[in-house]
């Protein structure tokens, strides 16, 4: 009877598992992350040198199970604005930023959602003469310096392979020393909106 018993257990736990369909839940996935990409044009509003400025950019990079991402970011002021101090109007702050970014997606299936952004690199700055004047003389000093940008942005997903996002940040910057300028004319809020393409 016992042995009757075993074996008409075993067939009933066999049974059952073969008509499991869901994966176990386990603390670090099933096993199979999902490995996606994705490439970012944007555009960034703040305030540079006494100035808003207007800041376009591309990224690209991965996102696993479409929830982290990380990835490498490259932005250019475009707006010609002569900074606060420089006596020559012909002159204007050209920037450049270029560096890596991180993000976690809170609730990413649903159609609007949160990111948290974590954006770090090197930033440079130098006179460049305007479009509006043919010839003059470009001052030949320039200065790099590290930043460091925290965010978060509202995503909302447009269609299976595009997202877009509206975010503000703060960025921070290291002690540096240009012409008139010091860290405290490049640092402060930032505003941006962007979209992101690709298979996530």
């Amino acid at each position: 009877m016992r042995t009757l018993s075993i074996i008409l257990f075993c067939f009933l736990a066999i049974k059952v598992a073969a008509q499991q369909t869901d994966e176990p839940k386990t603390l670090f996935g099933n096993g199979k992350p999902h490995l996606g990409y994705f490439v970012s044009p944007s555009c960034q509003f703040g305030e540079i040198a006494g100035s808003t400025a207007v800041l376009p950019g591309i990224g690209a990079g991965i996102v696993l199970n479409n929830k982290i991402s990380l990835g490498i970011n490259y932005k250019f002021i475009v707006t010609e604005n002569t900074p606060v101090g420089e006596t020559d109007e012909s002159l204007y702050l050209d920037q450049l930023y270029g560096g890596v970014r991180c993000e976690y997606s809170l609730f990413p299936e649903k159609l609007a959602h949160f990111n948290f952004q974590l954006e770090g690199g090197i930033g440079h700055t130098e006179l460049d003469l305007k479009d509006s004047y043919e010839t003059g003389n470009i001052p030949l000093n320039d200065a790099s310096y590290a930043y460091l940008e925290p965010g978060a942005a509202l995503e909302i997903n447009l269609w299976k392979y595009i997202k877009f996002d509206l975010g503000a940040g703060y960025r921070f910057v290291s002690s540096v020393k240009f012409n008139e300028l010091t860290e405290n004319d490049f640092k402060g809020l930032t505003y941006s909106l962007g979209l992101k393409i690709g298979i996530f």
